[in-house]
């Protein structure tokens, strides 16, 4: 489809929404085919309208109105009528909405920033390989009593105002442990408005919120009042301000590939078929699995998408963006979003599933997905073949990987380390992990495939899990509770698919913490190790084709060392008997054992070591 009007240019500048300005509110909706369109303005959430007016087409499909005076405060909605019939939706542009986002919210967002905000900013890297990412639900990361976040603020944005949070045994949780673990981000599941759950009610269903309602608004059930539009809008705030004030850095998980409603959706009424593929029939495509797709590749459906990741980047300081099946959308738009996210942050991070959930009506060659990740230089994706290759499939309860004695995938591990992808064009496009929200946890795929096993060896398959992802060149993103063998227990098995399981299934049990205390702090010493070498974060194939060198090794263990400025020596051995290593010449220093992992020496080696059953072993030797 093609706009429809004298000026496109104009069209694609234009602002849309309520917009307050001095003394008078501006409204305006694109609905070029609605034979008229009416402004409702509402005094709260349930009662009538208390004005209906109707809104003055203009010549490029707009319809406006000027209230002459401000309205901060009031709700709004549209009514469009369409071949005679008449619905009435919110505002697709809607910055603020009332409980369950039925109804649009006009507020003056001055009001809703928290102390310290205007001297507030985005986080910094130098390179994307910089950065190491834990991914983690706003309800998750407090929900359970054992966060030691107070009854009111558990599953809420505002847990994250609190930093002393502890265990009885006075090991720190939530953001206190984020800070003792050293990730640079964190990646938010959902946190725009979406549907599933009852903002009214949030305990009575759970959702992990991959149901897009209002794309540019925060989810109120994750608020301590859902009834008060501008308090979501500040508690949000606050979790930013809060983390960034810890130097950890926010990523938002956004969904714009799909809506949960269709035609009911606020979309689908205000036009028609307009924002989502179609097939040669006239049915919706489904590359989603969830019902529609949304059409990026139009031009009005691109603007919206990149007007709403600058919302967030602008006004609520998000530092970059992980887009759910990003196959969906199409490369241009993703490049604009790129372009234009960029010159106001150029550190943000940009990353996405580079698949979808079934056929998309759009030719494969302009597809956001990860086989065209060289068309779109500023994304990164999810290297789901390394996950793999590490853990074993992750569709086989029984598949086993390399970290699980199946040494074929030795060489695919390899790549993985050197973040040779294959469809990448340089390591800043990998995400490395094999853990995240779906599908088992890792401690749970264990126990499944390799259950026969000793837990203390089930133990050391995590730890080497989770040396493979740290030490990857790429960026390394691990799910939150996977450092101290998060599970999700159901029945007599475990959660394969947790999207609308309670919180007992869901919830972060940080009394795993004080179980598996050494687990946790061997992730924290390989992110600090991480940290401390350049040599782990490069940026481009160049530098590590000229820095790298596969060691032989002994049968299905493997030897890299990269060399500059210093020599690092990354071993690994998954097989459950000690192998020995001959050392290069030199006197090497222990960084990362099988039981331990610093950024300062554990001991010192020359001529050979023994590496453990089902380790890691790394050396350094200074040059």
């Amino acid at each position: 489809m093609k706009l429809r009007n004298n000026d496109p240019e104009r069209l694609l500048k234009a602002q849309l929404g309520a917009r307050l300005s001095g003394d008078s509110t501006a409204f305006s909706v694109w609905a070029p085919e609605a034979e008229s369109a009416e402004l409702l303005i509402f005094t709260n959430q349930s009662d009538p309208p208390c004005d209906v007016i109707p809104m003055e087409r203009g010549g490029d499909g707009v319809f406006c109105y000027t209230y002459p005076k401000r309205l901060d405060g009031l709700y709004y909605n549209f009514a469009f009528t369409y071949n005679g019939e008449r619905r009435e939706c919110v505002d697709v542009y809607a910055k603020a909405v009332g409980a369950n986002g039925c109804r649009g919210y006009i507020a003056d967002f001055s009001r809703t920033n928290p102390d310290g905000w205007d001297n507030d900013g985005w986080i910094s890297l130098k390179s994307p390989t910089d950065a190491v990412i834990c991914e983690l639900s706003v309800r998750d990361f407090s929900s359970d009593p054992s966060s030691g976040i107070s009854p009111a603020d558990r599953g809420k944005f505002t847990a994250f105002r609190t930093k002393d949070s502890r265990l009885r045994s006075g090991e720190p949780t939530c953001v206190g442990h984020l800070k003792k673990l050293g990730i640079t981000h964190v990646q938010l599941m959902p946190v725009f408005d979406f549907e599933g759950v009852d903002e009214k009610n949030p305990r009575a269903a759970y959702n992990w919120g991959y149901n897009p309602a209002n794309f540019n608004v925060p989810e109120g059930s994750l608020s301590t009042d859902p009834c008060d539009p501008e308090r979501r809008i500040r508690e949000f705030k606050e979790l930013v301000h809060s983390l960034h004030e810890e130097g950890i850095g926010v990523v938002m998980d956004v969904v714009y590939n799909h809506t949960y409603r269709t035609e009911d959706s606020c979309l689908g009424i205000t036009y028609p078929r307009y924002y989502y593929r179609q097939n040669g029939d006239g049915s919706y495509s489904n590359g989603s699995g969830c019902g529609n797709e949304i059409a990026s590749e139009r031009e009005m459906v691109r603007k919206y998408i990149v007007d709403s990741v600058l919302w967030w980047a602008r006004e609520y300081k998000i530092d970059g963006f992980r887009f759910d099946l990003m196959a969906i959308l199409d490369i241009d738009t993703m490049n604009e979003i790129a372009e234009k996210l960029k010159e106001i942050n150029p550190s943000a991070i940009l990353y996405g599933e580079g698949w979808t959930g079934g056929a998309i009506a759009l030719p494969p060659e302009k597809s956001a997905s990860k086989h065209n990740a060289r068309h779109a230089p500023s994304y990164a994706f999810f290297n789901d073949g390394y996950r793999d290759a590490i853990k074993g499939d992750t569709f086989s309860d029984s598949g086993l990987g390399y970290i699980s004695g199946n040494c074929h995938f030795r060489q695919s591990v390899i790549n993985g380390l050197l973040g040779s992808a294959g469809w990448a064009g340089s390591p800043c496009q990998i995400i490395n992990y094999c853990e995240v929200h779906d599908n088992l946890t890792l401690w749970d795929k264990l126990a499944l495939s390799v259950g026969c096993c000793h837990e203390e060896d089930r133990k050391k398959m995590a730890r080497l899990a989770m040396a493979l992802v740290i030490l990857a060149q790429g960026i390394p993103l691990i799910h939150c509770g996977q450092e101290f063998l998060r599970s999700k227990p159901l029945g007599n098995g475990f959660d394969h698919n947790s999207y609308s399981s309670p919180d007992s299934v869901n919830s972060v049990k940080w009394s795993l913490l004080d179980q598996n205390r050494r687990e946790s702090d061997y992730c924290a010493g390989l992110i600090a190790f991480r940290k401390a070498h350049p040599i782990l974060r490069l940026s481009n194939y160049w530098d590590i084709e000229h820095s790298a060198e596969v060691l032989s090794s002994p049968d299905g263990t493997a030897a890299i060392k990269l060399s500059a400025r210093e020599d690092v020596l990354m071993l690994f051995n998954p097989i459950p008997r000690a192998k020995m290593f001959i050392l290069p010449d030199g006197e090497w220093h222990l960084y990362i054992s099988d039981i331990a992992a610093s950024d300062k020496p554990l001991a010192t080696y020359c001529e050979g070591v023994i590496v453990p059953p089902i380790s890691a072993m790394v050396l350094v030797k200074k040059i």
